[in-house]
C-alpha cells in the first residue's frame, strides 16, 4: 500500500508515479487519520509512506497517523518524502513515531515547487517547470531503485543542522487564528471540502477555521480559485501554487485512490 499525504499535489503526484509503477494503490492518510483507519493488512506488499516536509521535519497529520499506524504483513517500508529544500529529518521523524512496529528500508528524497507562501512567494512559472521536470527524472531514478528491491539511504537532500532549531517553530505556525477571507470570496465551499483535516467549516455561507491548530498544509490557501484565503500579512499579495496534475477536488473527494 501507499500511504500519502499531500496538500498541494506534489506528493500526491509522487505517490501516484510509484503507484502506477507498482501497481500498489494509493491510501489517503490524511482521510485515514480523519476516520481512524489506522490498521491495514499489506498482504506481503511493499508499505510505502510519501508526504511532504514541513519544517524541516514531519507535518502534524502523518506525525499523529504514524503513531497509530499497524500493519500486518507488511513487505519492505519505503518513506519517500517531497521537499523546497532541505528534506531535513523526516524520515528519522517517521521512524520514531512507527516504533518497533514498522522499520523503514528505504529512504528519498524529491525536490519540488514551494507551496509555504506565508514565508516566500511562488516560484515564477518558467523555474516551476524546470523543478518539475528535474522531479520526474528524480521519480524515475526512485522507481528504479524500488523496483530493484534496493534498501538504505538514497536521499539527496538530507541534513540534521537545523533541525532542532527550525523543527521547534512548526507548533506556533500551526495556530488557525490568523486564516482570514478576503473580498474575492464567492462562497464556493471548495477551502471546505479540500481540508485534508476537515478543519474549515462553513457558517453563515462563510468558511471558519473550526479548530485552534492545524497542519498547516495551506492547501486552503492555495487551492482557492479566488486567491481569497490570507494567512495574516504572510500571503498577501502572493502567488499561489497546486502541481498541475492536481485538481482542486482531488483532496477528499478522490478519483484515483
Amino acid at each position: 500500500m501507499i500511504l500519502t499525504f499531500s496538500a498541494t499535489g506534489n506528493s500526491y503526484h509522487v505517490a501516484r508515479r510509484i503507484s502506477d509503477a507498482t501497481g500498489i494503490p494509493m491510501v489517503d492518510m490524511g482521510a485515514a487519520e480523519r476516520y481512524h483507519r489506522h490498521l491495514y493488512d499489506a498482504k506481503g506488499e511493499d508499505v510505502h509512506l510519501v508526504f511532504p516536509v514541513y519544517y524541516h521535519g514531519l507535518p502534524a497529520v502523518v506525525s499523529r497517523f504514524a503513531e497509530r499506524l499497524e500493519v500486518r504483513n507488511p513487505g519492505r517500508v519505503v518513506c519517500t518524502v517531497t521537499c523546497a529544500g532541505e528534506s531535513g529529518a523526516a524520515c528519522e521523524m517517521l521512524q520514531e513515531r512507527l516504533g518497533d512496529r514498522l522499520t523503514v528500508d528505504a529512504m528519498y528524497d524529491v525536490r519540488m515547487p514551494d507551496s509555504s507562501i506565508t514565508y516566500s512567494d511562488v516560484f515564477p512559472e518558467p523555474d516551476v517547470e524546470g523543478i518539475l521536470s528535474d522531479a520526474e527524472a528524480r521519480v524515475d531514478e526512485i522507481i528504479g531503485s524500488i523496483l530493484a528491491g534496493e534498501s538504505g539511504d538514497h536521499r539527496t537532500m538530507a541534513s540534521t543542522d537545523h533541525v532542532d532549531e527550525v523543527h521547534p517553530l512548526y507548533k506556533e505556525a500551526r495556530s488557525t487564528e490568523p486564516f482570514a477571507i478576503n473580498d474575492r470570496c464567492v462562497e464556493c465551499r471548495i477551502c471546505e471540502d479540500v481540508c485534508p483535516e476537515g478543519v474549515i467549516r462553513i457558517y453563515h455561507r462563510k468558511p471558519v477555521w473550526d479548530e485552534p491548530e492545524c497542519s498547516h498544509c495551506m492547501c486552503c490557501a492555495n487551492l482557492c480559485p479566488k486567491a481569497a484565503i490570507e494567512y495574516g500579512d504572510g500571503t498577501a499579495g502572493k502567488g499561489r501554487y497546486h502541481h498541475p496534475d492536481y485538481h482542486v477536488r482531488v483532496l477528499g473527494m478522490p478519483l484515483r485512490w
